[in-house]
């Protein structure tokens, strides 16, 4: 796998995981997108990103960070939605927003966003990988970091990159 490649399939991973991170700690999206933008044309970094990544995963969700994240999705519907339905969510919001969330998630999947459709804050699955276009191919990058959460030691992080298709197939 080339830097590049790697580098991309690392932004489709953060593209899938943000709101999952985002559900756990604000500050962590900030850290994390700007260390990945750092990271660009350094393999090791690449692969620390990476490490960080899968470590914010095993942080917990904090009812705060869920209600700020179920808020920030929100803002996707905002022109969608009857004024009605805006309140009866954002006040929901502070009741169950992990409903909210869930309530978005099968909008998502009815409607789109497009963008929103691969993210993992509307999956309970590991933030193992994502899928992305390559220089005309359709690519799944899939990270185990079992032994490296294990060890503490990122460089045990075992990062695959497949063709999974070309660019007629659909990326998500």
């Amino acid at each position: 796998m080339s830097l590049s490649q790697l580098y991309q399939g690392c932004e489709a991973l953060w593209r899938d995981t943000k709101y999952a991170v985002m559900a756990r700690n604000y500050a962590r999206v900030r850290e994390l997108s700007a260390s990945l933008r750092e990271a660009r044309g350094d393999e090791r970094a690449l692969r620390d990103w990476l490490y960080r990544l899968k470590c914010v995963e095993q942080e917990p969700i904090t009812i705060a960070a869920l209600r700020n994240t179920a808020y920030h999705l929100l803002g996707y519907w905002k022109d969608r939605l009857t004024p009605e339905e805006r309140q009866r969510l954002a006040q929901q919001v502070l009741e169950d927003p992990a409903g909210v969330i869930e309530e978005l998630g099968d909008r998502v999947r009815r409607d789109g966003p497009p963008y929103l459709s691969t993210s993992y804050v509307f999956r309970d699955e590991p933030w193992n990988e994502a899928v992305f276009r390559y220089q005309g191919g359709l690519y799944r990058i899939a990270v185990d970091a079992q032994k490296a959460l294990a060890t503490g030691d990122p460089s045990k992080m075992i990062i695959r990159m497949d063709l999974v298709g070309d660019e007629r197939d659909q990326a998500t």
